[in-house]
């Protein structure tokens, strides 16, 4: 049986600022996207990488606190890889 019609399907965005929370462990990743949103335009695509493993669901909290979107969350290795729009 094939799967979903749209499972190959892929989306991309333009990104407006990338910021690397590698090095960075809670609440830093949070802390640098907050940060970086206030000087940002409303509509804003950022793109956070981060390693700290409670990252994912850190900012899962943080979307639905602050009104902001996550368009994308993917794991590549030990990397978490976000897409966040502006959406305040």
């Amino acid at each position: 049986m094939k799967g979903h019609p749209n499972e190959n399907l892929v989306i991309s965005y333009k990104i407006d600022k990338v910021i690397d929370a590698r090095g960075v462990m809670c609440p830093g990743p949070i802390l640098m996207l907050t940060s970086t949103l206030t000087n940002m335009p409303q509509g804003s695509i950022i793109m956070v990488i981060a390693r700290d493993p409670a990252f994912e669901e850190d900012l899962k909290s943080w979307s639905a606190y602050s009104g902001n979107e996550i368009l994308d969350i993917k794991r590549s290795g030990e990397e978490i890889i976000a897409i966040i729009r502006k959406n305040r």
